[in-house]
């Protein structure tokens, strides 16, 4: 954060406070910048202070809302067929269901069978997928959520 300050007897001093924690003196007075004010998620009340040699004060205030990225990944399991991390059948095809959750929330749920195939799940926290083709002997169906940031 940087800015500018002026008197007519000459600023003093020129400090910062943030309501959400911190604060501290700038450095310089008439040109004047903090390296780094630590912010906390949600709205930061910043208040610039300059003081002057009289003892006088002006303030200005900036509000900075911190959204911090969305760094947790999502949740997902399967429910269906089963549960288990096998399953056995005779089926050419394979319906699968499961739930998928998000602090933020689910956006996509997408599948894919390293014996071939890949496709979008229906929902997102309930989701399901119908008639996944599979092919002789053993598939590994991946499953997977993502959320709005990519995760």
């Amino acid at each position: 954060m940087s800015g500018t300050a002026a008197d007519n007897v000459g600023v003093t001093q020129v400090a910062w406070g943030n309501n959400r924690g911190g604060s501290g003196t700038a450095t310089g007075t008439g040109s004047w910048s903090v390296p780094a004010i630590a912010l906390q998620s949600g709205s930061n009340i910043v208040t610039v202070t300059a003081r002057d040699a009289s003892g006088n004060l002006a303030s200005d205030v900036l509000t900075v809302t911190y959204n911090p990225p969305d760094a947790t990944a999502p949740t997902i399991a399967i429910s269906g067929p089963t549960s288990s991390s096998t399953h056995t059948t005779t089926s050419a095809t394979l319906t699968m269901s499961g739930m998928a959750s998000d602090d933020v929330g689910i956006t996509q749920v997408v599948w894919s069978n390293d014996r071939g195939g890949s496709g979008t799940a229906t929902g997102t926290g309930n989701w399901s997928v119908s008639a996944i083709a599979l092919q002789s002997g053993t598939n590994v169906i991946t499953v997977t959520a993502r959320d709005a940031a990519g995760n």
